[in-house]
């Protein structure tokens, strides 16, 4: 949800209603076409935030992202502001707050005098600035309001219905312009899940034959007849068709990326359930997060079956979860660490694998990934965003 507020320095003079219309419809032409041009959300904010300024006489204008999840509203975005003002000050989105009680009425909100004001408590930024006046007005949206279009004055003003009525259609402009971008932000994150996907499938493909050889070649025949050999070849292969199938079948709403572990990792352990050891807490990824979680864990088992410590009878591989952040939980650490494998030397060249590993999914878990390729065995550190 949105937000935006608007201060002045002194009272604002009076013109006749036709130059402030003028002013007003120039506002509106002028941030439609800037509107249907742009596609980033802060850059948006700003110039409404402009151009709204420039409307109404006004240097003080800023922008407030609600964030129902934590009951507040950020100042995202906004022009001559204190330092340290944008992007940092929240205000309260309760019943007790001028634009929280616009967003839970669904009406404009206005108050001539906020030194009179018992309905409302007054935020310390508003006071600091010396607003005496303000009028709130509903952005809607689709589905529910994005926030209030709030104007504040230093002197006391009467807003009359002429403003209120520019004020809501300028919000309304600015509701459809953010719901614009943010629902182009969503194919764009689509289509880019989709080409890795469909990067990683070819990629799945090139690479099968020789996993199948690691897995035959780790298969043992010795005390084996030849129907308990192909048995057990046969259910190797069945679980790994399980765990290409699990990287890419759709899931729910969250996963579990401990159970992922377990799921994609669980044909790789073979005879010896030693061979991978998984610990760490459960918690909640989106769905997308976890499917790229069991792509990155895939690639790392497919290349230790093949090259490192799962591709010899001794090898393990320890896969550690850890939540960092206190009580925000707000990063999930994954370790992958392999012991007693054949000695690791760094690739010559950055295949779709390493970058898969390094590139694509520190991008799209808004994390940090990194590869150590250590001698004694390859170690890989992931940092997810659980925000």
């Amino acid at each position: 949800m949105i937000a935006v507020l608007i201060s002045s320095h002194a009272q604002r003079e009076v013109h006749p209603l036709s130059s402030d219309l003028k002013a007003q419809r120039k506002a509106l032409a002028d941030f439609g076409l800037f509107a249907f041009r742009c596609r980033d959300l802060d850059t948006l904010l700003t110039r409404a935030a402009e151009l709204i300024s420039d409307a109404f006489q006004v240097d003080l204008v800023k922008v407030l992202e609600h964030r129902p999840e934590r009951g507040d509203f950020l100042l995202r975005a906004g022009v001559n502001w204190e330092p340290g003002v944008v992007g940092h000050v929240t205000l309260a989105d309760h019943e007790k707050s001028p634009a929280g009680f616009a967003l839970l009425t669904n009406e404009p909100v206005v108050s001539r005098d906020i030194g009179a004001e018992d309905r409302f408590e007054i935020s310390d930024v508003l006071v600091r600035h010396g607003v005496k006046s303000m009028i709130n007005v509903i952005i809607v949206g689709e589905e529910k309001p994005f926030g209030v279009l709030e104007v504040d004055a230093r002197e006391h003003c009467d807003f009359d219905d002429d403003e209120i009525s520019f004020l809501q259609n300028y919000s309304n402009l600015l509701a459809s312009a953010v719901e614009r971008i943010r629902s182009h932000k969503e194919l764009e994150r689509h289509a880019r899940e989709q080409s890795v996907i469909a990067r990683e499938l070819e990629h799945r493909v090139k690479n099968i034959l020789g996993l199948v050889q690691a897995l035959t070649s780790q298969t043992s025949l010795e005390g084996r007849t030849a129907q308990q050999f192909r048995d057990s070849l046969i259910g190797r292969f069945q679980a790994l068709a399980k765990a290409e199938s699990l990287v890419f079948q759709d899931q729910g709403e969250t996963a579990d990326p401990r159970q992922t572990a377990f799921d994609i990792l669980g044909p790789y352990r073979g005879d010896r359930a030693e061979a991978i050891t998984i610990s760490g807490p459960s918690v909640r990824l989106s769905a997308r997060k976890g499917r790229m979680l069991g792509l990155a864990l895939h690639e790392l088992a497919t290349n230790s079956a093949k090259y490192g410590a799962l591709s010899v009878a001794e090898g393990r591989v320890q896969v550690e979860f850890h939540v960092d952040g206190g009580e925000q939980l707000s990063r999930l650490e994954v370790r992958w660490q392999e012991f007693d494998g054949p000695s690791v030397t760094p690739p010559k060249r950055m295949g779709f694998g390493t970058r898969l590993l390094e590139k694509v999914a520190s991008a799209e878990m808004e994390g940090a990934a990194e590869l150590e390729y250590r001698s004694e065995g390859l170690i890989y550190r992931l940092s997810i965003s659980l925000e």
